[in-house]
């Protein structure tokens, strides 16, 4: 059976946010909370404890599901976590443990904490899509490689970062009827079968 775990005497050094989060005002408190010792830090003072890694898995501000308008995304969650704070320090000056003589004084900043971003259209990840690639497809040429999405923003702005052949497809986020994407693709294609047909002719024929 699971035994109950008391959080308080938990050490946490990283948060990790792997999706879009369901419920955003509980996550934001949660994250408030180890970073700023509540949970996690009980034994130790604000100087001696190392700062939390905050680290973010997709910077996208919105994406495109089945409702007819696009819909906020982990990047969406990485600004508003960022306001809240930013507020919440600007507005805290100090924080008393319960049963203890220790304060603890948080840096009045009034700054965003940093972090480490992830996801499309970051450098490493397009690097470490490129070394996977290569080694399982041997001898393919960086020419060769291809990305297909539908986010001016991420997919086709990473892609052409990395010198990939980008295609951008008219099925998700990017609306042509809206005005040129904001990153100029290799190629465009209604949907992904013809953007895959596209990429195989140019490869064979």
């Amino acid at each position: 059976m699971t035994q109950p775990v008391d959080f308080s005497k938990i050490q946490f050094g990283a948060i990790f946010v792997f999706h879009d989060p369901r419920n955003w005002a509980l996550d934001t408190q949660i994250m408030c909370d180890v970073i700023q010792g509540i949970i996690g830090g009980s034994h130790e003072t604000n100087h001696t404890r190392k700062p939390v890694d905050l680290v973010f898995c997709n910077p996208d501000l919105i994406w495109q599901s089945d409702f007819e308008a696009p819909r906020m995304g982990q990047g969406a969650f990485r600004v508003a976590f960022q306001a809240v704070f930013q507020a919440s320090l600007s507005s805290t000056a100090k924080f008393h443990r319960e049963q203890s003589d220790v304060l603890f004084l948080q840096s009045l900043t009034g700054s965003t904490y940093p972090y480490i971003q992830f996801g499309k259209p970051t450098e490493a990840t397009y690097n470490f899509a490129e070394i996977m690639l290569k080694h399982r497809l041997q001898g393919v040429p960086k020419s060769s490689l291809y990305m297909v999405g539908d986010n001016p923003e991420s997919d086709i702005a990473g892609a052409n970062t990395a010198g990939w052949k980008s295609i951008l497809v008219h099925t998700g986020v990017y609306d042509p009827h809206r005005g040129p994407p904001s990153h100029q693709p290799t190629h465009q294609a209604e949907d992904v079968a013809e953007a895959v047909r596209w990429a195989l002719e140019q490869e064979f024929c």
